[in-house]
């Protein structure tokens, strides 16, 4: 079965649910491997940021030596003014080897200063605008670890996309959730097996016969039972991993309530038991 497809916000495009965050990919031995992996399993969406060591490098030698079609490449500035945002989509587009950039974002735009930079004229997201009339970059983003920021992003009618942490260890995110769909902002979550090293915890967990309903699968499950988010990037250093996260997109399921409220309270055990 292919992996299912959602709108993405209101873009016109309809892409899989499941996408690779590629931050730490580029550390690992399997890095061009696990890239190719997740392209000739469907994923369809590709994250990266000029910050992430290595990670555009990695992406632009993969589009080159095994291709990419149909792939939409998201990367992210930290940069809060116009021009040095569009300095960086420049060099974005040269490492990438890519023509257009299908989503560039605002990276971990959090506190109320950086939304004020981001936001202001000769802010970044002017530099973003002028990049996307130029035919640079397709879809205008932003990520955040703030639900404040997260609001104010998608009440603004500023941005294609939105970036939000969220799953059953950081369930708070749910009601920008529901404003991401009333508004048609599309959502991509980040950290939806819940990052900071849980992941490794849960494995580890597995491996001893111990977890329980605690598992990538379900927490997968969780993140798009939601049916505003739009894609799901968890990390990968392995093809194994990016197999794994394909057959559970593939089986996708959504969870009921009562199973939900089980996972989130195994979730908040995690390091208790």
């Amino acid at each position: 079965m292919p992996i299912p497809l959602r709108p993405f916000g209101s873009t016109g495009l309809d892409l899989p649910i499941l996408g690779l965050g590629a931050m730490d990919t580029p550390h690992s031995p399997d890095a061009f491997a696990t890239v190719a992996a997740a392209i000739d399993l469907g994923v369809r969406l590709i994250d990266t940021a000029r910050d992430y060591e290595g990670s555009e490098h990695l992406l632009g030698r993969v589009v080159r030596e095994h291709g990419a079609p149909g792939v939409l490449f998201a990367s992210k500035t930290f940069r809060r003014k116009a021009s040095s945002a569009q300095y960086e989509i420049d060099r974005s587009l040269q490492v990438l080897g890519l023509e257009t950039i299908g989503l560039y974002q605002l990276h971990d735009v959090s506190t109320p200063e950086a939304w004020a930079q981001v936001m202001a004229p000769g802010g970044a997201l002017e530099g973003l605008r002028a990049a996307q009339e130029r035919g640079a970059i397709r879809f205008i983003g932003i990520s955040t670890h703030s639900l404040e920021i997260g609001r104010l992003a998608i009440e603004s009618g500023a941005f294609d996309a939105v970036m939000l942490e969220y799953s059953a260890f950081s369930p708070g995110s749910r009601p920008l959730l529901d404003l991401a769909g009333e508004r048609g902002v599309a959502v991509i979550v980040m950290r939806p097996l819940g990052g900071s090293g849980r992941t490794s915890a849960i494995r580890g967990r597995l491996a001893r016969g111990g977890a329980g309903i605690l598992t990538p699968e379900n927490l997968l499950r969780y993140v798009w039972t939601h049916p505003a988010v739009s894609v799901a990037i968890p990390g990968a250093r392995h093809p194994d991993r990016v197999r794994a996260n394909a057959a559970a997109a593939e089986a996708f399921s959504p969870l009921s309530p009562a199973e939900e409220r089980d996972l989130e309270a195994a979730a908040a055990r995690l390091y208790d038991d």
